[in-house]
């Protein structure tokens, strides 16, 4: 038989290594006969010098077998009615083995029986040693693997939340395309519709087309011409400029007169003498029903001409110029007409719609007014009558010198862009034919699905 220095597990004889936890053993001990300076350990038959207290190969302690006869000894000797100092001895026994000199006296056990009692103790250790490391063990590994699961389980809710919020991210994203693509805004194809369109038309044509949200423009032939009605904007514009400076108040009232009435477009000049409108009401009928009477009650009122054009000049439109009251014959007979260009006229308009002209609410209450403008012929007529499609627009004509003129505003849920074409000099079916074709291409390329 070997017994296991590791563990303490009894072996066969022929193994070489423990059944047990594998340790190698030394080679049987039979075929090494014992000398004068060698003592063979009478656990696992080892020899081993005989100076030696502990066993090479089990670690069995020679003076334990010296020990053990003297204290069963002792305690045959000691008078029953001391229980308690034989207790103690055996308890204190452990430490009165450290004496060496007595293994000389006995230099070998004669009986077997008493090591097994430090035999089995020492398997017990062994194995009580090898349960707490085994605990020890298993507690770290259960600590590591209990952490690594805990970042396991947060990594994928980081990683779970990271898609949540790119999935939100891709959702929002794939909403706002879905309720508001980018508007398509092709040069080439643009400039097509504008030569088949406005191409042919006599006279001076000049044409501007922008995507309010971008600096892309197409402006062909751009120019000072004639503005006729559509110069209005620009008085519609000063009089929130001035009204924001708190030199204008916009809701004192007028008092109609009949020496400011006016022929031509408009309805205040059937109003009865005495008819009391504040000048946002005028400045309405002024756009909505291109009032001609209504402009020249805005241009005495807010200063004249010179103060106009100051501030118009200010906005960055150097092509306009108010130089006369509507239905001025006699200024126009001297040369002296209202001129303007598709480019002043063009980025007026993207200014009020981003809020980037005199304030959001003033921008807001005169695009509010644009929307309303009763005359709808010429850009936006053929486009399609969808509730989601908003149009924002003032005319201009005067048949007397062939001006036809319009500047747009579209929007749908695509986007928005602007358009104005001043046409003079030409045929008045052409052109609003010309315009008609051009409005609802211009819809189709920018802002139709």
């Amino acid at each position: 038989m070997k017994i296991c220095p590791n563990c303490g597990h009894e072996n066969a004889a022929d193994v070489n290594f423990c059944e047990n936890c594998g340790t190698p053993l030394a080679p049987e001990p039979a075929s090494r006969p014992e000398t004068a300076d060698q003592k063979t350990c009478p656990r696992c038959q080892t020899l081993n010098p005989s100076d030696s207290r502990f066993c090479e190969n089990c670690g069995y302690d020679f003076d334990a077998a010296v020990q053990q006869p003297e204290k069963a000894k002792s305690e045959q000797d000691s008078p029953a009615t001391e229980p308690t100092h034989a207790a103690s001895s055996a308890t204190e026994t452990p430490a009165k083995l450290a004496s060496p000199q007595k293994a000389s006296h006995h230099p070998q056990a004669s009986d077997t029986p008493q090591p097994a009692a430090p035999r089995n103790k020492k398997k017990y250790n062994w194995l009580i040693s090898a349960v707490i490391l085994l605990l020890l063990l298993g507690g770290g590994v259960y600590l590591f693997y209990q952490g690594q699961g805990h970042t396991a389980q947060k990594a994928p809710s980081q990683t779970a939340k990271k898609a949540t919020s790119r999935s939100q991210s891709s959702s929002a994203t794939t909403s706002q395309s879905t309720s508001k693509p980018a508007v398509t805004f092709g040069k080439s194809a643009i400039e097509d519709d504008i030569t088949a369109t406005v191409g042919p038309l006599d006279g001076t044509n000049s044409v501007y087309v922008s995507p309010v949200d971008s600096h892309e423009s197409v402006l062909v032939n751009n120019g000072s011409q004639r503005s006729a009605s559509s110069i209005k904007i620009f008085i519609l514009v000063t009089a929130y400029a001035m009204a924001k400076e708190g030199i204008f108040n916009l809701d004192s009232t007028h008092t109609v007169t009949n020496d400011e009435k006016v022929g031509g477009t408009g309805v205040i000049q059937n109003m009865a003498a005495g008819t009391k409108l504040t000048y946002r009401e005028v400045l309405k009928h002024m756009i909505d029903d291109s009032d001609n009477t209504g402009a020249n009650i805005m241009i005495a009122k807010m200063g004249g001409l010179g103060l106009i054009n100051n501030k118009i000049k200010s906005m960055g439109a150097t092509d306009t110029k108010l130089r006369r009251k509507m239905m001025d014959t006699a200024a126009i007979n001297d040369g002296r007409d209202n001129t303007t260009s598709v480019r002043d006229l063009g980025m007026t308009l993207k200014k009020i719609y981003n809020h980037q002209l005199v304030s959001k609410s003033a921008d807001d209450e005169m695009l509010s007014i644009l929307s309303q403008n009763s005359n709808r012929n010429k850009l936006p007529k053929l486009l399609p009558n969808d509730q989601g499609l908003k149009i924002y627009n003032k005319t201009g004509e005067y048949a007397d010198y062939g001006v036809q003129n319009d500047a747009e505003i579209v929007a749908n849920q695509r986007g928005a862009f602007v358009a104005v074409v001043l046409s003079e000099d030409g045929k008045e079916s052409d052109q609003v034919s010309a315009m008609n074709q051009l409005g609802l291409k211009l819809y189709q390329n920018i802002l139709e699905e």
